[in-house]
């Protein structure tokens, strides 16, 4: 590599990863940034809270921000153009104290963030956090749906997501979570911990109507995971996949029903909170599970279809629960007399 390719990259790397400036503790006084920021490195010290804006993002598109920290327990607020609060987050997951939020970039292009430590919830900078910390920051859009000619990484035997997309906390396990897999050596896990999104985003990302996961009746979604995969069938197809939903929620907290659902031609709740197969003998990470179970669909007809798999909060952000799923097939029922262009012969 020779010198002038080493001070670009140096140089790229300056433009990405942004110092924080103080004075910068009040909305007014925010610190403003490129759309090219992916990182801001910064400090808190007691009762100071650090405001930055970054601006020129697409509109439309989706973003995460995440705190992460060795030194501090910190809260994540949104605020509008005028200082407003939109959203706060103190802790991303059961096991973490580490912040994060998501969502949509507004049509003017520009998201506004507080970082302040542990119970300033009104971003005043009522807090004893003192340290260090990294706020990250990152901006995508999602794929169109490409239709596979099946179902392919079925089992997630890639040890990754090849053929699915993927929205929120998504990750591959192996027996080591110590529960599952059903096939081979991998599995999906979709968790509510994490960066995870609102439920009109989770609908949008399904194709599914605004307000469908409310209509499921558990309650308010908040937020959640999911996964897809767009595929073609013919009439009388079989679809089927093992599922293991997981959650931390108590059965008795009925405003806090999470639940995991399927959507395929229409939409089917797979577990919730209140599943009598769920039983608190788990030995993940998770309290309790309902233990693997199979879920089957028939092709009504030929054409393409999307599967989407999705695991959310209801009533809160602050508890959370999770779906595993593996072995999903689809297997081809053959007719006689079919004609051998539906690929389908016996």
């Amino acid at each position: 590599m020779t010198k002038n390719s080493s001070l670009s990259q140096f140089e790229e790397l300056q433009q990405t990863i942004v110092i924080e400036s103080e004075p910068n503790n009040s909305f007014n006084t925010r610190q403003s940034l490129s759309s090219d920021t992916s990182a801001i490195y910064g400090q808190l010290s007691y009762s100071d809270i650090d405001f930055f804006t970054i601006s020129g993002l697409i509109a439309g598109s989706l973003f995460t921000a995440e705190i992460t920290s060795e030194f501090v327990d910190p809260l994540l607020g949104l605020v509008d153009n005028s200082g407003n609060i939109l959203a706060i987050n103190d802790d991303q997951a059961d096991d973490s104290v580490l912040s994060v939020l998501t969502g949509i970039v507004p049509t003017d292009g520009s998201l506004n963030f507080a970082v302040t430590g542990l119970r300033d919830t009104s971003l005043t900078g009522d807090h004893f956090e003192s340290g260090c910390y990294t706020l990250s920051f990152n901006t995508f859009t999602l794929p169109e749906p490409y239709p596979n000619p099946t179902v392919i990484n079925s089992s997630f035997e890639s040890s990754d997501f090849t053929g699915w997309t993927t929205l929120g906390a998504t990750t591959i396990e192996t027996p080591a979570f110590n529960s599952g897999p059903s096939e081979g050596t991998s599995q999906a896990l979709l968790s509510t911990g994490g960066v995870t999104f609102s439920d009109t985003i989770i609908e949008t990302f399904l194709g599914l109507e605004t307000g469908s996961l409310d209509n499921f009746g558990n309650g308010d979604v908040t937020q959640g995971s999911a996964i897809r995969q767009t595929f073609t069938a013919n009439a009388g197809d079989i679809l089927t996949f093992d599922w293991n939903f997981l959650t931390n929620e108590s059965a008795q907290v009925f405003s806090n029903n999470d639940f995991s659902f399927v959507s395929i031609s229409s939409e089917s709740e797979l577990a919730d909170t209140t599943f009598s197969s769920l039983v608190t003998s788990s030995t993940t990470e998770f309290f309790a599970e309902t233990g693997f179970q199979t879920f089957s669909f028939t092709i009504p007809t030929a054409g393409t279809y999307t599967l989407g798999l999705g695991v959310v909060d209801v009533g809160d952000n602050t508890i959370d629960s999770g779906l595993l799923v593996d072995n999903v097939t689809l297997t081809s029922v053959c007719n006689y007399g079919v004609s051998a262009g539906s690929n389908c012969w016996c």
